[in-house]
């Protein structure tokens, strides 16, 4: 199963395809006779296809977990029955008991309770011995065996996909490698621990971002020990008042730009069962499992690209896709920049209810495909990052104007690269 150095052999992965196609034939089985008995009729059929749909994607592990997760947070590109289904694995995949813990039984000073279930890890509510009430997320006891062999998978699968036709030369094997790094990385709490420290040291001078703050002293590389935050509910958008809703996501579009733009840093799950909004407008950040770092080149280069955006400076835009790309035979510079151009200058400076992110990424790489350009894969990742929260800015703030938020942060990031830069050269 298992080959030299902890990679997974190639049995390994053709025997866990032959598992994923038993449980999608079980599962389809089962769909089939409630079909036949009726209970996918009436008011009945909604419920019973959620449930379907959520249990499915649990039984077929992890990895499909957390794709599952970022899909529920668009809701303009899936059905809402769908996204109420997926929404489910934010945090009630099937939970480990909690005796099976043994790192959670050597920190409680009183029994522990189920907070959250997710797909690698679980959290509880500790009280320790001197009367505190903590958070702890533990990590699956499984999921170190399981996680890597269904990425791997995807790995695999990933470079079947690069042979096509329609994606010859494009980085579509990188980008596979590079998200399920990030993935990966989330089996290491301790990771996640001095990220979140990091977190919550960037957003003090954030208004309104609340992280809770980390017991280093207390966690290990399968047990993160924070503060529990109390009172968290996941609101709909009727529940809060419009003055409520354009705070929370203008303090949340804020709080992103600054890990993106200033930190270099970016979260790629914020989706609602990790990023909360209160009454009040403020939010509240839990996790940074799936977190991955740019490079210096990248996060200038993404920088530079969205400040010439909101701009509307399309030909700013083409230089600075066009340093990061690679090129195949026959790439068609002049055609590349100009629909990329076109591309921007009609973009720039729409709202949200106007300026669909997933178009305009689907529409950029496009360009870059047709032409023969292949930008750095790491500029997936702040795409991704928006994209999961753009699906709560256009439920809660459709009017908000996504490039105007960033500039004041995005101006202080370039101005720092620049003296940098500077006291290098003297």
């Amino acid at each position: 199963m298992w080959m030299a150095g902890g990679k997974v052999s190639r049995g390994a992965v053709v025997l866990r395809f032959a598992r994923v196609l038993l449980v999608l034939g079980r599962r389809s089985s089962s769909l089939a006779w409630s079909a036949a008995t009726g209970r996918l009729r009436g008011h009945r059929a909604g419920p019973v296809l959620e449930s379907w749909l959520a249990g499915t994607v649990v039984e077929l592990g992890a990895a499909f977990v957390k794709a599952a997760q970022l899909l529920s947070t668009r809701a303009d590109l899936l059905p809402p029955g769908v996204c109420r289904a997926l929404a489910r694995l934010y945090d009630q995949v099937r939970p480990e008991p909690a005796p099976s813990f043994a790192a959670l039984r050597g920190s409680a000073g009183s029994p522990a309770t189920l907070v959250g279930s997710g797909s690698i890890a679980c959290v509880y509510r500790v009280r320790v011995a001197d009367g505190r009430d903590v958070a702890v997320k533990v990590r699956r006891p499984d999921v170190e065996r399981s996680l890597p062999l269904d990425l791997a998978v995807l790995e695999r699968v990933a470079g079947v996909l690069a042979r096509l036709p329609v994606l010859r030369g494009a980085p579509v094997v990188e980008i596979a490698r590079q998200l399920s790094a990030g993935i990966r990385a989330q089996l290491d709490l301790t990771r996640e621990a001095e990220l979140l420290d990091g977190f919550r040291r960037s957003m003090a001078d954030v208004p309104g971002v609340t992280v809770p703050a980390v017991h280093r002293d207390l966690s290990t590389e399968d047990m993160v020990v924070m503060d529990f935050v109390g009172g968290l509910v996941r609101f709909r958008p009727d529940e809060l008042s419009a003055a409520g809703r354009r705070r929370a996501v203008v303090t949340a579009l804020r709080a992103v730009y600054r890990m993106l733009f200033i930190d270099g840093v970016v979260h790629c799950d914020l989706h609602p069962g990790n990023l909360y909004f209160r009454e009040d407008g403020s939010i509240v950040v839990l996790d940074a499992g799936f977190t991955v770092r740019l490079s210096d080149s990248a996060r200038e280069k993404f920088a530079a690209f969205f400040y010439c955006m909101g701009r509307g400076d399309g030909p700013a835009c083409a230089d600075i896709v066009a340093s990061t790309a690679t090129t195949v035979p026959g790439a068609d510079p002049d055609g590349f920049r100009a629909e990329l151009v076109a591309l921007v200058e009609e973009s720039a400076g729409r709202r949200a209810e106007e300026f669909d992110l997933i178009s305009f990424a689907t529409t950029l790489f496009d360009i870059q495909r047709r032409h023969g350009f292949y930008a750095d894969p790491q500029f997936v990742f702040p795409i991704l990052s928006l994209l999961v929260l753009e699906g709560a800015v256009r439920a809660f703030h459709p009017e908000v104007d996504f490039q105007r938020e960033a500039k004041p942060l995005l101006v202080t990031a370039l101005f720092e690269r620049a003296m940098a830069r500077g006291g290098a050269s003297r």
